[in-house]
């Protein structure tokens, strides 16, 4: 090959190769699948060739739709796939190309975890539905958030998640005052639309949800991004306003898990995260907090009150599930797992509202023991002073996973967050983050590992 035409392949980059084929696609699928899925299939390699050469945008993208776009949303053939999902497979070019991964031991624990997912449903061991949302909305989330926030480095990361969820907060408020959540109106006649698209009761009071599908959600979700808003460089005035905001979505939640996540996030940032804080954004929170919460305190248990036995029953409930664990086995799905009319139960229970009991249902002790032995870890990070603001979120929400499965997109979004969490902390020789109290300082740029 002579010289000059081999500076010019040279100088082709993948996109332009793509070229051809997109034209191909554009000639023959409308006569094969029709002109709507021509479009969508086009502008969803559009979008995933943007986001392969801009990693920002991708990563923007990927958490507005966790933010704004209801869970009901997704494909539904040939299986569900969340609209986290799918957008996750849009920004594979961009956590895969033009991005070295070398996995740390973080990587090798998850990915081990999530092959044998995959194994038992191969033997039939797990029922097939499980392992495709385990892999297209946890693994992929997982992905997410360690290999495009290593691209684009934590300290954007971290102001779009600030910015996004406040934007979160301010709309759940919002629905708490206007009694009206937009989402509700977009119908969908998905089993996901009839399960999670429409509003819920405490105490007579509706209960926001946002975008999220259901209250529990909201709130632990906001619980999430808490410890982040402190860990950006924003001013301490904007730092204040923005974890109000949180934690008042939090309480118009009305999930007393989402109120101690959120109280909790606070709590630990406070007290043990590394380079903790003692800037004037901690203390302000603190004060606030603590008058805010003695000031609601009066409303909020009496709307407890109003609401009865609801609670006290709910709370039964998930006490019973614990019932279920002599059922599982060490690998598989438990036994007394039965359908009926297409609806799973164990043992007769329908609804598991506990994680890591789900987790032993679905695939067996050893899993379950395994998403168990993550949080000890976690906890030692965190209570030896070692933990990263991503640590610290997952650390706030871990009691509520004894109370509530990974529904809707907070399964996605706890995902993304236990990425960032192998990206910030594989090792303890990392560089370390930057103290609150220099709210300017820079932060990490994303090389962390």
């Amino acid at each position: 090959m002579s010289l000059p035409v081999r500076d010019a392949v040279d100088r082709l980059s993948p996109s332009m190769c793509l070229v051809p084929g997109i034209l191909v696609l554009a000639l023959l699928l409308p006569s094969l699948v029709g002109t709507t899925i021509t479009l969508a299939v086009l502008a969803g390699i559009a979008i995933s060739v943007l986001c392969s050469r801009q990693p920002r945008i991708a990563l923007t993208l990927w958490l507005l739709v966790v933010c704004f776009v209801p869970f009901w949303f997704g494909a539904t053939d040939p299986f569900y796939l969340s609209p986290t999902a799918l957008m996750s497979v849009l920004v594979l070019g961009a956590m895969l190309l033009f991005n070295r991964w070398e996995p740390n031991k973080i990587d090798v624990c998850i990915l081990v975890f999530f092959a044998c997912c995959a194994i038992l449903v191969v033997v039939g061991w797990a029922r097939p539905g499980d392992v495709t949302s385990a892999l297209s909305q946890w693994l992929l989330s997982f992905l997410v958030g360690r290999l495009l926030v290593q691209r684009v480095g934590t300290e954007f990361t971290y102001r779009v998640i600030a910015v996004l969820f406040t934007v979160v907060a301010v709309c759940a408020v919002a629905e708490f005052v206007l009694r009206w959540n937009p989402y509700y109106d977009l119908a969908n006649a998905t089993v996901q639309y009839r399960l999670w698209g429409h509003s819920q009761l405490r105490g007579g009071i509706v209960r926001s949800e946002w975008a999220f599908g259901h209250s529990i959600a909201l709130a632990n979700s906001v619980a999430l991004a808490i410890p982040i808003v402190f860990a950006t460089t924003f001013r301490t005035r904007v730092k204040v306003v923005c974890i109000a905001l949180m934690l008042a979505a939090a309480v118009v939640s009305f999930s007393r898990s989402g109120m101690i996540s959120a109280a909790f996030a606070v709590v630990l940032t406070l007290f043990f995260m590394r380079g903790r804080s003692e800037s004037r954004s901690g203390m302000l929170v603190l004060a606030g907090g603590v008058v805010g919460a003695a000031l609601a305190s009066p409303w909020i248990v009496g709307i407890f009150e109003q609401a009865g036995s609801e609670a006290e029953d709910s709370a039964q409930y998930r006490s019973k599930l614990n019932g279920l664990i002599p059922t599982m086995n060490p690998m598989g799905i438990a036994n007394g797992y039965v359908e009926s009319d297409g609806v799973p139960y164990f043992s007769g229970f329908k609804s598991i509202d506990s994680t890591f009991v789900l987790l032993g249902l679905s695939f067996g002790l050893f899993v379950a023991a395994a998403a168990i032995l993550g949080t000890v870890w976690l906890a030692v990070r965190v209570i030896t002073r070692t933990a990263t603001p991503p640590m610290i979120g997952v650390a706030a929400v871990v009691p509520a996973l004894f109370t509530v499965a990974l529904i809707t997109q907070f399964g996605a979004l706890l995902w993304f967050f236990i990425g960032m969490v192998s990206l910030t902390g594989a090792t303890r020789q990392e560089q370390p983050e930057p103290r609150f109290r220099h709210d300017r300082q820079s932060q990490l740029t994303g090389a962390d590992t």
